[in-house]
């Protein structure tokens, strides 16, 4: 039978068994698991022929493994008492004969050592105390067969593995655990504490002393540290804090090759929860500040990162310290002499070139300077202390948000660029905790690093992306702390330290080093901090002359130049009332990026995509901005009407050309059907623009998008099976409404009817909206109303349709029915609070009424979402009203 199972666990494990056979072999070895006498059959071929494969042997403990855990996690009664204390003697005298100093010459293999421990581990949870109260015993008088105690190298490794398991199994905090389980793993601990804790530290101890010096000890002096470092959590620590037992593992600080074992077994130990007194006192033993500055970190960057952990662990309980109220002021004053010794080791470590290590202290450096900020609430007084250790953090993290001379900058399209960006805005949040912890501090040293990198003589694009980078942070933790002033109060000092850095950035000359990152930093800035353009006017012209140079809009790196679009766009937005008349200057410089060339995308299966999700959205969604801008430059008011009109004709007639030289191809080519897409995307864009300019609507400019909207229902008319251009109509329209007013209605009447009988269930969501935004526009006159009246019968046929198909169970198709609810609830309280309620009770529509207030009734009493509820019976209390007139 052992033979078949050999046979069966190779074939499963082989890629190149036959499926079917594999399958066949999968099946048995199921058996074998499931079998009442599996078990017994796996221990015998583990135990009786160490000649079988490891594989082999491997699946014969998972067999035994499972039958242990079924009756420790499951209660089944498969393994009686007998069949555990069997299993308890046959591993027992397996190990006594494969792990004595005179057993095999070929140990087991590492993997086997840990498997063998982890079942071992699973006899022991069901077996201890009380049916094998030796255990510890009996494994430490295995590890002493030899000359001496504790000398049995081979026995020594699996008691240490058997401690490694058993701390998984019943005391790391990471794994959930059953109450069930909890409450077992509680009584386990209590009776190691009892039984066999002294003896097990003192042996630990002696294992440290014996194998550290030997040659042959690394791994088990290694693994002695990680049980005392994962069993600390949980045991007496007065086991472990003892001069002689410290002065053990501060000498194995010492050791090159363990070292990083001994660092991580100190921080575990400092990391053990007591009182905030106790731990002061095991700290102040430790005497890490001396033993720290002795160590040889030197290159070893391993090492360098588990003694930053170490300094961070021990940072963090001083400044809890501190942080408590309830302590004596000479515990305090202990407390924050030790730490002024041992945070210049955490600032280093915080300046380190690596991020992993520099990473380590950031919980430590964030609860210090936490602290400080609460000491300032408190109104006491930033120590000098105290003041050195804040500039040494601030002056450190500024240092270490600097690209380094190996990286280059790629706008984040680089691993490890981005990966720089992410630790550069965790230490941003450490700049913002300085400043408002000492303000004068923070602006000293930011101003001092932005003048230095726009005034230098260095030219180096990581100083000057640098001295940007403190200039946007100062900026932006301004405007965080609500610190602007607003319009007609005067400003602080903080204010005017930005507005003296923003003044030389915008009269220096660093853009002339040409670099994208420079560039960028500096659009940025100068839209985040419009405001100082209040004061300062006349540089307007300035920053729109770069806007629409190669440093802007046409830049050769298209990432900048895409991101520019926007910028500019923004910065007119935020500036229109400042630019003046230079709309015309404006236009000519960037002619020629409002040329739209369409591209169409593709799917997965390599054809063309022309649903409303299938545009071409990289370039063109940031071109669109240009137009947006355009639309507000030729619309504020220095701009005279004659000049608005022609400049509003020089953008639109080139489109108006192109929709109709596109336009008898689009059926066909799908390029050319995109094309007048983002034509009827640019009008409405260039449309929203002339709104938001300020300037009062002529004639001429209203004529020209009724000839804008004209040509819409041209391309609509032909396209109107294409999902985009349904899109972009409704779209431009819902833009061109404010512009154009009540002389677009016979327009908006055609595109409703071409968008209702074309649209699909999910863009009726769409529609209803844009409808309630001609409700709104258009409420009280009577154009609105005959289309109403005609539209909605077919409008809420279309909606009860959609309604009364079943979702079959899709989470996407349940959302899409709550919205087509909401939106039709909502177009119906448009309807009423807009006065237009006559069109339900028309001759046309009185049919469908019935329906409606039936529909209204049911979402109002038994709808499941409260808000369609709520809404449901507001509109429904309002139908009732009306229905009483009838």
């Amino acid at each position: 039978m052992e033979d078949q199972i050999e046979q069966a666990v190779e074939i499963a494990l082989s890629s190149n068994s036959d499926p079917m056979i594999k399958q066949q072999a999968m099946s048995f070895c199921n058996q074998v698991k499931d079998s009442e006498d599996g078990w017994q059959m796996c221990l015998s071929l583990f135990m009786n022929d160490r000649k079988r494969s490891p594989a082999v042997r491997f699946f014969a403990l998972q067999v035994v493994d499972d039958a242990l855990v079924k009756r420790l996690y499951e209660r089944e009664k498969q393994l009686d008492d007998t069949s555990l204390l069997y299993i308890k003697e046959a591993l027992l005298s397996y190990i006594q004969r494969e792990y004595n100093p005179q057993g095999a010459t070929d140990a087991d293999a590492v993997f086997m050592q840990n498997k063998l421990a982890q079942t071992i581990t699973f006899v022991f949870l069901l077996a201890y105390p009380n049916t094998w109260p030796s255990f510890f015993d009996d494994l430490l008088t295995l590890s002493s067969m030899g000359e001496s105690q504790l000398s049995n190298g081979r026995g020594l490794q699996l008691f240490l593995r058997i401690l490694l398991a058993q701390y998984e199994e019943i005391a790391d905090t990471l794994i959930i655990r059953s109450p069930e389980v909890a409450r077992r793993s509680t009584v386990i601990k209590d009776a190691i504490r009892v039984r066999d804790m002294a003896k097990l530290a003192s042996a630990w101890m002696e294992i440290l002393v014996q194998w550290t010096p030997r040659d042959d000890g690394y791994l088990i002096v290694e693994n002695c540290l990680r049980v005392i470092g994962s069993w600390v959590s949980w045991i007496d620590i007065s086991l472990i804090v003892t001069p002689q037992y410290m002065s053990i593992i501060f000498g194995i600080l010492g050791n090159e090759a363990l070292r990083g074992a001994a660092c991580d077994t100190l921080s575990e130990i400092i990391s053990k929860k007591m009182k905030s007194s106790d731990k002061f006192e095991l700290v102040s033993l430790l005497n890490l500040p001396q033993t720290i500055g002795q160590l040889r970190i030197g290159s070893d960057v391993e090492f360098t990162e588990k003694v930053a952990r170490l300094v961070n662990v021990v940072c963090l309980d001083l400044v809890r310290i501190l942080d408590e109220d309830q302590f004596a002021s000479r515990l305090k004053e202990n407390t924050e002499n030790l730490l002024q010794h041992l945070f210049p080791f955490a600032i280093g470590f915080l300046g380190n070139e690596y991020d992993d290590t520099s990473s380590e202290v950031f919980p430590a450096t964030s609860e210090y300077l936490s602290f400080l900020r609460k000491e300032k609430k408190r109104n006491m007084p930033l120590t000098p202390a105290r003041h050195s250790t804040l500039t040494s953090i601030l002056n450190t993290v500024i240092l270490k948000v600097r690209y380094d001379e190996s990286m280059d900058w790629s706008n984040g399209t680089d691993d490890s660029e981005n990966e720089f960006l992410e630790v550069r805005g965790r230490l941003r949040l450490f700049q913002d905790a300085v400043a408002a912890i000492d303000e004068n501090l923070f602006m000293d040293t930011v101003s001092s690093v932005v003048i230095n990198s726009l005034n230098g003589e260095k030219r180096d694009w990581r100083d000057i992306e640098l001295g940007l980078f403190e200039l946007g942070a100062y900026s932006d933790g301004l405007r965080n702390a609500a610190a602007l002033p607003t319009k007609g109060q005067g400003s602080s000092k903080a204010m005017e330290v930005l507005n003296d850095m923003l003044l030389r950035l915008t009269s220096s000359n660093v853009l002339s080093i040409g670099h994208p990152s420079i560039n960028l930093h500096y659009m940025e800035l100068v839209v985040k901090n419009s405001k100082f353009f209040e004061t300062h006017p006349q540089i307007v012209p300035q920053v729109l002359e770069i806007f629409v140079s190669n440093v802007g809009v046409h830049s050769s790196n298209l990432q900048v130049q895409v991101r520019a679009w926007y910028l500019f766009y923004r910065f007119i937005k935020l500036c229109k009332h400042l630019t003046g008349d230079i709309a015309e200057t404006a236009l000519n410089a960037i002619s020629d990026i409002l040329v739209i060339k369409a591209e169409v995308p593709q799917k997965n299966d390599g054809e063309s995509d022309m649903s409303a999700d299938g545009t071409d959205s990289g370039t063109f969604d940031g071109r669109l901005y240009l137009f947006e801008a355009c639309g507000i430059l030729i619309s504020v008011e220095p701009v005279s009407n004659e000049k608005q009109y022609h400049l509003l004709k020089s953008v639109l007639t080139p489109i108006f050309s192109d929709m109709e030289a596109s336009l008898p191809r689009a059926p066909e080519d799908p390029q050319q059907a995109q094309q007048i897409h983002h034509d009827i995307m640019a009008i409405g864009t260039f449309a929203r623009g002339i709104n938001d300019g300020g300037k009062p609507i002529t004639d001429p400019v209203r004529e020209q998008f009724l000839l804008a909207g004209r040509a819409i229902l041209v391309s609509l008319e032909t396209l109107s099976g294409l999902e985009i251009i349904r899109e972009a109509s409704r779209f431009a329209f819902a833009r061109m409404v404010p512009i154009v007013g009540h002389q677009i209605l016979p327009e908006i009447a055609v595109l409703v009817s071409r968008l209702l009988s074309e649209s699909s269930t999910a863009e009726l969501i769409d529609f209803m909206s844009f409808l309630g935004q001609l409700i709104h526009n258009f409420k009280g006159q009577s154009g609105i109303l005959d289309m109403l009246d005609q539209l909605l019968t077919p409008l809420l046929s279309r909606v009860f349709y959609s309604l009364s198909i079943a979702a079959n169970g899709s989470t996407d198709e349940e959302i899409q029915q709550t919205d087509i609810k909401k939106a039709y609830l909502n177009f119906m309280m448009g309807l009423l609070n807009n006065g237009m309620e006559a069109v339900l009770t028309s001759e046309r529509n009185r049919q469908i009424f019935e329906s409606v207030i039936q529909s209204i009734a049911h979402y109002a009493s038994i709808s499941s979402d409260a808000s369609i509820k709520k809404m449901g019976s507001s509109i429904y209390t309002r139908l009732e009203a009306i229905m009483k007139t009838m």
